[in-house]
């Protein structure tokens, strides 16, 4: 019965919990047999995985001295007949068949651990890439972080300063200050105003005319000494009304 020790059926390395099971079989069957029927055991296994272990019973009748019926194939512990799903072989004594389906499983499970290995490297990899990538996505994060700051301290509301100024007869005016806005009114009613926007050359700003500038908002600004306003006249006025 020493062949039931396959490690794969009771406690690892220890057969007795498999060759009870078998006596166990093997007794039942021999209870359900009549007076004239004998009966021979073998031990079959699948040829094709998983390779499992089946108990053969012929039936021998005594009185026509011949075999009675067809095979019947048992599971270790069961006197229940069962068909085994795919072909089986004999297994010898000596444990030949049984140690070459161990051999076959264990190879099997060879192959799968090396494929699990190469699996792993892969996974380990693709760890190592993510984390790369979750490294640069926190320091772009970082660096939005740090331009939002910046924007809010841009856009966060500050005092706006008004101011007013009246040119009268033969003046000019250079506004210094980083004018957010600017209206330029000529109340003259002939004389012409000039107005020199960034250096490009004075324009001039006819009677009654009025013209705007804003910088955008957002804390936009104008440069300083970029809006250069004259009555152009003795007579003249106009007035300048700018934020900044």
């Amino acid at each position: 019965m020493s062949i039931g020790n396959v490690k794969t059926t009771g406690s690892k390395g220890n057969n007795w919990p498999w060759q009870y099971a078998m006596i166990k079989t093997l007794n039942s069957i021999s209870s359900s047999l009549g007076a004239s029927t004998e009966f021979e055991s073998r031990l079959v296994r699948l040829i094709a995985s998983p390779y499992t272990l089946y108990l053969e019973v012929r039936l021998w009748d005594v009185d026509s001295n011949d075999w009675s019926g067809t095979p019947k194939y048992y599971e270790v512990g069961s006197n229940t007949p069962v068909t085994p799903p795919s072909a089986v072989q004999y297994a010898d004594e000596d444990n030949a068949l049984v140690l070459d389906a161990i051999k076959t499983a264990t190879q099997t499970t060879a192959t799968e651990t090396t494929s699990i290995d190469t699996n792993t490297a892969g996974i380990l990899a693709d760890t190592a890439a993510i984390e790369t990538s979750n490294a640069a996505i926190l320091a772009d994060t970082a660096a939005i972080d740090t331009a939002t700051a910046a924007i809010n301290t841009s856009t966060s509301k500050a005092t706006n300063v008004a101011a007013m100024v009246r040119l009268t007869g033969t003046g000019t005016t250079t506004i210094s200050e980083l004018v957010k806005s600017i209206s330029i009114y000529n109340a003259h009613a002939s004389a012409t105003a000039t107005v020199n926007i960034g250096g490009a050359g004075a324009v001039n700003l006819l009677a009654g005319e009025t013209v705007n500038f804003d910088a955008g908002g957002n804390a936009n600004t104008f440069a300083d000494d970029y809006f250069v306003i004259s009555s152009g006249d003795a007579s003249g006025d106009v007035l300048v009304i700018y934020t900044y």
